[in-house]
């Protein structure tokens, strides 16, 4: 039988997987819907950017996410911060 080849998450990306996650099962719950367009339209600039990516790029590390954003890391940070803040408000109720 053949192993099956894992690798090591990135340093964030299993925090991107949460984040991912969360938003999908938000968007399935007709209750939370508005409020998460609401507050994905209300999001400053660079947490918007940062939310776009994760949602139409998927997933990602750190690294590979300030490149696509076009950010440091620590940028970067600050942005999943704010937006992982503002899910689980809403995924808390």
């Amino acid at each position: 039988m053949a192993k099956k080849k894992t690798r090591e998450a990135e340093p964030g990306e299993l925090r991107a997987i949460r984040l991912m996650e969360l938003l999908e099962r938000l968007s399935k719950r007709p209750e939370s819907r508005m409020d998460l367009q609401r507050m994905l339209g209300g999001l400053s600039g660079p947490v918007q950017v940062y939310a776009r990516h994760l949602i139409t790029s998927g997933p990602s590390g750190n690294k590979a996410a300030a490149k696509a954003c076009g950010w440091t890391e620590e940028e970067l940070e600050k942005a999943i911060t704010e937006f992982e803040a503002a899910v689980e408000r809403i995924w808390r109720g």
